[in-house]
């Protein structure tokens, strides 16, 4: 896609984001979200005492195995330097197989983005992009929820290189949103990305540079993604890339190695369509998604003014969730973004591209006619025909089968 838009403007007095403030981790500090713990746990217990197919207790074990990486071995979604995620060699620590100290190679900038490329895409990345670090979206101050210490981000002189990584989530079980099978989804694909930037920072550091590996901890990878050309921001306030739509997850490695990236925004027509487009706003059960036009300020602590976009009630989200005792990611799944591949998938990407404004709404009201992405997906999705409670008799259940992604997301 050529390069040829501009994706958001960042007013004169924008100020780096503290993490303190993200709403996954103000519940640890924060007496406004001090309920939430609780009032999760006694949702998840509420669920299972149900026998309810969407969340009953397969679907929990499924997302505590799938989280299990990423919240294990010292790591953790939004926690720094720890576990896989060190910013230290991780060769140094574990590392038996092959000892050695690698002494720093001479690379060439565009052959080593494209063996970067590949070896990101080997380790497991579905999109891999490059941008230079734009240091207003660096956290201003970490925050350890295990100390309540907010320390301030000082990244390691030089870094100033950033590989961005996105993972796709699974088309069907997305689309059972919300349930605790989506909730297990999200969990594996943070797992993966705890592997996968942990593998291609080792790359980098057995070259002889630096690489600080990152999931949500350190930087706000939607704006990096944006600048790496690789999605466009939307109303909702998820990255939608070209093929996935929004069914991406991102990560990244910052690096002092000389890639030579340059900021690259694409134009996929995202942002017009979005201004015609309210369906987001209007499926989301927690009235926490705007209706109205991009503006630069935001509705509480856990929003960063400044940056002329759509801001969300992330309070109101949050407290959805421990309402009901999973992720939601309804929003996710009622996009027009979050269609399968096909000819007239791509008939309509190219148009909307055009950014047409009748075609735009009339894509809207064909959508809604069809009752695309309106409707969830049965938890059999996953499953298939199966108990939905532990059998007591020792009789074997069917196993679960994951669709492949090409399978999921063609026509």
């Amino acid at each position: 896609m050529k390069a040829t838009h501009r994706n958001y403007e960042v007013r004169g007095d924008y100020r780096r984001f503290n993490q303190k403030h993200n709403n996954i981790l103000r519940p640890s500090w924060d007496p406004k979200l001090a309920y939430y713990k609780d009032r999760m746990a006694a949702s998840i217990a509420k669920n299972i005492a149900s026998g309810e197919p969407s969340h009953n207790q397969f679907g929990y074990a499924l997302a505590n195995g799938a989280v299990t990486v990423v919240e294990s071995l010292g790591t953790g979604i939004n926690t720094p330097d720890s576990g896989l995620t060190s910013w230290a060699p991780l060769f140094e620590q574990y590392r038996r197989s092959y000892p050695f100290q690698p002494e720093r190679v001479s690379v060439d900038a565009p052959t080593i983005r494209r063996d970067l490329e590949k070896v990101a895409r080997y380790f497991g990345a579905d999109l891999v992009g490059f941008t230079p670090l734009d240091e207003r979206w660096v956290y201003s101050n970490h925050y350890l929820p295990a100390t309540g210490d907010n320390p301030p981000v000082e990244l390691p002189e030089g870094c100033d290189q950033v590989i961005v990584m996105g993972v796709e989530l699974d088309f069907e079980m997305m689309r059972t949103a919300p349930t605790a099978v989506m909730t297990a989804e999200t969990s594996w694909n943070y797992s993966r990305m705890a592997l996968m930037v942990a593998s291609v920072a080792e790359f980098i550091r057995s070259l002889g540079y630096t690489a600080i590996p990152s999931i949500n901890d350190t930087a706000l990878n939607v704006p990096l993604a944006i600048d790496a050309g690789l999605a466009q921001p939307s109303r909702a306030g998820f990255a939608i890339t070209e093929k996935y739509g929004p069914r991406i997850r991102f990560c990244k490695v910052i690096t002092d190695m000389p890639l030579e990236a340059t900021v690259r925004h694409v134009d996929l027509g995202v942002q017009e369509f979005c201004e015609a487009c309210k369906k987001c706003a209007e499926a989301c059960p927690a009235q926490a998604l705007p209706f109205g036009d991009m503006t630069y300020e935001g509705f509480g602590d856990s929003n960063n003014p400044g940056v002329l976009k759509w801001y969300g009630n992330y309070e109101k989200c949050r407290k959805y969730w421990a309402a009901i005792g999973t992720n939601c990611g309804i929003c996710m799944r009622v996009c027009p973004f979050n269609e399968g591949r096909g000819f007239h998938h791509d008939v309509v990407r190219w148009l909307v591209r055009r950014k047409n404004k009748p075609l735009d709404r009339l894509f809207v009201r064909v959508h809604d006619w069809l009752g695309t992405g309106n409707e969830r997906n049965p938890e059999r999705t996953f499953w298939g025909r199966r108990r939905t409670q532990p059998s007591s008799d020792g009789t074997p259940l069917p196993l679960p089968t994951r669709r492949s992604k090409t399978s999921s997301t063609d026509g």
